[in-house]
């Protein structure tokens, strides 16, 4: 009995151990295919093999962490809507990745991984901002974007700039929890700086805003009301994130007149969203595709219309429990970045991807320990 146990917590190591590199791996993915994209083209098909390899591995992740008969279970549900979406929706990676995700989130240290990815971060901010003004990758200065010159360097688009350095600030603020100082902020001005005169990515930049008011609230109440407020802030952000495009899209298509004087970024969202919803008559339980006239920037509309109400069930209940969980335990730094990202897909998506952030791996984290 001691021989199996000892066993499993050594596969149990070692599974948490590969899901380190493979989050490494995949953090590097987009530098190395930006310099393979601009030195080597001919090669591009074998990168992006190399990213659905690095997904498929997420499976051998875990299938070696020792799982109960319910993970089991969950796993094999996981699986058999990744199985549809690729029948219905045609996004089999990009589903399959985040699904794996939650699962893999299993015996891991959240610490380590916001870590892992405070320095995955740096890595490609050096490599972005500097390997294209050597030639060997794209260099996109003065964009036109949204209505604006945008420069964003390497990074596939302004907004993915944003999302690095946002990423950056919360991952800083996060390790730097039992050592912050109010002169922190001067950092995280320093990123908003940055991004209004190079990416101009709106989003970032107000959430890192946020950031530093909540920043500077930490320091001034003490710890038991700044969890609460936490709990607070979180339920309401969730609230956000779902109800703004469920209500927009409900007044767009009902009431079309109250947006006859507003012409904005958010707008466009919605009227986005509600062209999908009426182009595909509704939801599908497993989604429809999107093509290359169609797009879905906010989370819940993403979820909802490209993956699927499956999906959409799944990662409703993943955000709730998660949230529910933080707070129970007292986890106010877990708060914290469920916090900005539920934020962040009040207007953008790409933070539910394995490649851009470990966003689903917080998903997953109650849930399979």
């Amino acid at each position: 009995m001691n021989i199996l146990i000892e066993n499993f917590k050594q596969r149990n190591e070692i599974s948490t151990i590969f899901l380190y590199i493979l989050y490494f791996l995949l953090g590097m993915y987009y530098p190395f295919f930006s310099f393979m994209r601009q030195t080597v083209p001919q090669y591009w098909n074998q990168v992006t093999l190399f990213y659905h390899i690095l997904l498929i591995l997420l499976l051998v992740k875990v299938i070696l962490q020792k799982n109960s008969v319910l993970d089991c279970f969950f796993l094999i549900v996981l699986l058999y809507l990744c199985y549809k979406s690729y029948q219905y929706n045609y996004d089999f990676y990009n589903i399959f990745g985040t699904m794996m995700f939650l699962c893999c989130a299993k015996n891991i240290e959240i610490k380590k991984i916001v870590k892992l990815d405070l320095y995955v971060r740096i890595i490609r901010s050096a490599l972005f901002l500097t390997l294209p003004f050597m030639g060997l990758m794209i260099n996109k200065i003065n964009v036109w974007i949204g209505g604006r010159t945008r420069t964003f360097f390497c990074w596939t688009h302004a907004n993915m700039m944003g999302l690095d350095f946002l990423l950056l600030a919360m991952d800083i603020m996060y390790l730097r929890k039992e050592k912050k100082k109010w002169y922190d902020i001067i950092l995280y001005i320093g990123f908003i700086l940055l991004l209004e005169k190079t990416a101009n990515s709106r989003t970032a930049e107000v959430i890192i805003l946020m950031l530093i008011i909540i920043h500077l609230l930490s320091i001034m109440v003490n710890d038991a009301i700044f969890h609460k407020l936490m709990v607070l802030f979180t339920s309401g952000a969730f609230l956000l994130c779902l109800g703004i495009p469920l209500i927009g899209c409900y007044l767009y298509l009902h009431h079309p007149e109250y947006f006859a004087s507003y012409n904005g970024t958010m707008l466009s969202r919605i009227q986005l969203s509600c062209s999908f919803y009426s182009k595909n008559s509704g939801f599908g339980f497993y989604g429809f595709p999107i093509y290359d006239n169609d797009c879905l920037d906010m989370f819940f509309p993403y979820v909802s219309l490209h993956w699927g109400t499956a999906a959409t069930i799944i990662l409703t209940f993943a955000i709730i429990y998660a949230i529910i969980m933080a707070a129970i335990k007292h986890n106010t730094s877990m708060l914290l970045l469920l916090f900005f990202f539920l934020i962040y897909g009040c207007s953008e998506t790409a933070h539910i991807y394995p490649v851009y952030s470990y966003f689903s791996l917080l998903l997953g984290y109650y849930i399979m320990n």
